[in-house]
C-alpha cells in the first residue's frame, strides 16, 4: 500500500493522492523561510531536491523544477510505518538552501510537516513561532518529534510547555500539573519519552512526554542533588545526578536515575560541587567541582567512582566536558580561582579502562553560559556571544572548528540537534534579558540519508 507525501511552498496547496485502488493519505509539507513564507521567492533557484529514507529501503532521491518562485512536488511513502528521514535542497545560479526535519514516522504523525530552509552554514531567525513564556538558564530536551521546555530565569505561570519540530509549532500541555516557579532548570533523557528535571526553586521531577496519565513522578535524590551537581544522561541506562553542596559543603553522593522514577545511589571517590560530567558508552567520566581540578570514572556497575591519576587541572567552575560517546573527552572553558576564563583545554583519551590526559588545542573564543545540547558535541551561545562552535576528533587529534554564527548573541539558552546535523536554538539572554524565540541552523553541509 502506497501513501503520499505532497511538498510545496507555504504558498501552494499540497497535491492530493487520487488513487482509487489503494486508500491513500495526503501528507502536507510546508518549506518555509524563517518570517513562515516562501524561501525561493524573488530568487534564482531553478531545482528541488528531496531525498527520502526510510526503514530499510534503499534511499531514494527526487527533483523537481521550480519556475518563479514556485513548485509543487509529490512523493510516495513506500513504508508508511517506518522510521523516515527527509532531506531538501534548492538550488540556483546564486542560490543554496538546505533543510531537513527530526526523524519521524509519518503513520504516527498528524499530517503536516513544516520544515524552516537555510544558506548551508547559517542560522534563520524564526519570526512565526515563539515559546510561551521568555527563557534562559531553562531545559531543553528532545524526546522524538518533541521537545520539552522547562523551567527558566523569567518568572512565569508557563513553567513547562513543548515544540513540535514536526510542525514548528510551540504549544503548552493541556495538562494542570500545578508546578511553582521552577527557577533556572536543567535537564536530561532518562528513557524514551522521560526526562529527568532539576529545577532550583523545588524538588526534581521526572516529566513523561508520551503517558499523560503519569506527566509527573517526583524522585528522590542523594542529599546535596540540584543546582551545583553534576548531570549527564547515559544512553540506555538513565541520568545521572553527581555530588552537589548542602548546607554549604559539597557531596560525593551519586543518583542514577532509571526509567521510570527508580533510583540507584552511587557514590564519588570524593564530595564534588560544581563537577561536569560526559557519558562514555555506560560509564560515566567526572572531573572537577574540587579546588584541585580532579577527575574520576563511575564504572557501569560499581557503586563508587575511581580517581584516574595524575589529572591535576585546577579550578574550571562553569566548565564545559565534551565527550565522543566512546573513549576521548575534551575539558574546557570555565573561570579559574582569580575569576578569569581558561582557553587551555584537557584532553582525556583511551577512557575509560586507562584514561591518560594531554593539553588540547586553546579555545580562542572561551565564553561563560555556553550550552552543549544533549547528546552533541556543540558548544552554543555564550555571554555576548553568537558564536556555535564544534568539537571534532581525528583519529590522533581534536579540534575545536567555528560552525554557524547566530542572528542574536545568545548565553544560557537551549538547544536540540536533529539526526541529520541541522540544530533550533531558542531563548537565552541577549544581554538585555531572556528571550522567547527560536533560531534554525544548518551546518555546511547536512549528514547523508
Amino acid at each position: 500500500m502506497f501513501r503520499r507525501l505532497a511538498l510545496a511552498t507555504l504558498l501552494l496547496a499540497s497535491a492530493a493522492a487520487c488513487n482509487d485502488d489503494v486508500a491513500t493519505f495526503v501528507f502536507q509539507a510546508s518549506i518555509v523561510d524563517g518570517n513562515g513564507g516562501n524561501p525561493v521567492a524573488g530568487t534564482d533557484a531553478t531545482t528541488l531536491r528531496v531525498g527520502i529514507s526510510e526503514g530499510e529501503i534503499p534511499v531514494r532521491e527526487f527533483e523537481f523544477p521550480i519556475t518563479d518562485g514556485q513548485f509543487e512536488a509529490v512523493l510516495e511513502f513506500a513504508s508508511f510505518s517506518s522510521i523516515t528521514r527527509i532531506r531538501v535542497e534548492m538550488e540556483g545560479p546564486t542560490t543554496s538552501l538546505i533543510t531537513a526535519p527530526p526523524a519521524f514516522v509519518p503513520s504516527v504523525s498528524l499530517g503536516f510537516l513544516r520544515v524552516v530552509a537555510a544558506e548551508p552554514a547559517s542560522c534563520q531567525l524564526v519570526s512565526f513561532d515563539v515559546m510561551q513564556a521568555p527563557r534562559a538558564e531553562f531545559g531543553m530536551i528532545q524526546t522524538g518529534t518533541f521537545a520539552l521546555l522547562a523551567g527558566g530565569t523569567t518568572p512565569s505561570d508557563e513553567q513547562v510547555e513543548f515544540l513540535d519540530a514536526l510542525e514548528w509549532e510551540t504549544r503548552l500541555f493541556t495538562d494542570d500539573f500545578s508546578l511553582s516557579a521552577l527557577g533556572p532548570t536543567r535537564a536530561a533523557t532518562v528513557g524514551e519519552g522521560q526526562i529527568l528535571v532539576i529545577p532550583t526553586n523545588t524538588g526534581p521531577f521526572i516529566f513523561d512526554m508520551i503517558d499523560q496519565t503519569q506527566r509527573v513522578t517526583q524522585v528522590v535524590l542523594h542529599a546535596g542533588a540540584g543546582p551545583s551537581s553534576g548531570l549527564v544522561s547515559v544512553p540506555g541506562v538513565g541520568a545521572m545526578v553527581i555530588g552537589g553542596e548542602a548546607a554549604g559543603v559539597a557531596r560525593a553522593g551519586v543518583s542514577l536515575v532509571e526509567p521510570g522514577g527508580a533510583v540507584t545511589s552511587l557514590s564519588l571517590s570524593e564530595p564534588r560541587s560544581g563537577s561536569v560530567a560526559t557519558a562514555l558508552g555506560e560509564d560515566v567520566l567526572v572531573v572537577g567541582g574540587d579546588q584541585e581540578g580532579t577527575a574520576e570514572i563511575l564504572f557501569a556497575g560499581n557503586s563508587d567512582g575511581q580517581p584516574i591519576a595524575g589529572v591535576m587541572d585546577g579550578p574550571r567552575s562553569g566548565g564545559l566536558l565534551i565527550g565522543d560517546g566512546v573513549s576521548r573527552a575534551l575539558l574546557l572553558g570555565g573561570e579559574d580561582d582569580s575569576s578569569s576564563v581558561r582557553q587551555d583545554t584537557l584532553r582525556f583519551d583511551n577512557c575509560p579502562a586507562s584514561c591518560a590526559t594531554t593539553p588540547g588545542p586553546t579555545w580562542a573564543t572561551a565564553r561563560l553560559r555556553a550550552i552543549v545540547p544533549e547528546g552533541s558535541a556543540l558548544i552554543v551561545g555564550g555571554e555576548a556571544s553568537p558564536l556555535v562552535e564544534e568539537v571534532s576528533w581525528g583519529e590522533s587529534s581534536v579540534q575545536i572548528e567555528s560552525l554557524v554564527q547566530l542572528n542574536v548573541q545568545r548565553a544560557a539558552a537551549g538547544a536540540i540537534v536533529y539526526e541529520s546535523g541541522a540544530f533550533v536554538v531558542g531563548g537565552g539572554d541577549d544581554g538585555t534579558g531572556a528571550r522567547d524565540d527560536f533560531e534554525f541552523c544548518v551546518p555546511t553541509a547536512l549528514e547523508p540519508l
